[in-house]
């Protein structure tokens, strides 16, 4: 049975992945599903998006089995009260992410720290001003106005990301906490979200994508943690 190492304290595994796509692999992650696993693809409308859940699961399966030195049918999992997904008594404390953009996945997993992760595909000809007035606060409506569309996803992937490790998603007003699309890169976003403080980092991605991760820094964190995220290969990819 193969096994990965659990996450050391503080440290982030996260897995940027493009899913497969031929016939073979397909059929060997749909495998890994459980019935209503199977059952909610069936319902998908499109082949592609059909595709995309089949391998998106399997391999998070394969991956979290990894962890769990289960099979990957043999996991189970849950869901919090707003639909963040978890492990169903799981004693590892094992937290997990994930979010899809076309083709890519982008998976986070902490041991014992809530993390979330989002992905969102560049797309300068949607209405991105009605858009942000929606979802964004003024203060970041006034910052990302100056600035061109991948601002917009920037602050977009950073304020999704925090929800969704906040375990919330968009039961959260979107607009009851700040994040700035002006901030480097490079550096790390100290953010107050739904009574918890959460650091928020950028994820290297192909052109024309935008991703961020939230992870919760603890109250006993003093002086502050630091996060280190440790880019990992799909360990089981054939």
């Amino acid at each position: 049975m193969n096994v990965i190492p659990r996450p050391l304290d503080g440290e982030i595994h996260l897995y940027c992945l493009t899913l497969p796509q031929d016939s073979a692999e397909q059929s060997r992650l749909g495998r890994h599903l459980s019935t209503s696993e199977t059952d909610r693809a069936g319902l998908l409308k499109s082949d592609r998006a059909k595709m995309r859940y089949i391998a998106g699961r399997g391999v998070l399966r394969e991956i979290i089995g990894g962890y769990l030195g289960s099979e990957p049918a043999d996991v189970r999992f849950a869901s919090g009260e707003h639909g963040k997904p978890l492990l169903e008594n799981c004693e590892e404390n094992l937290r997990f992410n994930l979010s899809h953009a076309d083709e890519l996945l982008i998976l986070a997993v902490a041991a014992g720290i809530e993390v979330g992760v989002d992905i969102e595909r560049v797309d300068a000809d949607k209405p991105l001003h009605d858009m942000a007035r929606l979802a964004f606060s003024r203060t970041e409506q006034e910052e990302m106005f100056s600035l061109p569309p991948p601002a917009f996803y920037r602050c977009w992937v950073r304020k999704e990301a925090c929800m969704k490790a906040c375990g919330r998603g968009f039961s959260l007003r979107s607009d009851s906490f700040h994040v700035s699309p002006l901030l480097d890169e490079t550096a790390a976003l100290n953010v107050s979200c739904n009574h918890t403080f959460w650091q928020i980092l950028d994820i290297d991605m192909p052109h024309h994508y935008c991703a961020a991760l939230a992870v919760e820094a603890r109250p006993s964190d003093s002086p502050p943690r630091t996060t280190h995220i440790t880019v990992m290969q799909h360990p089981f990819r054939r």
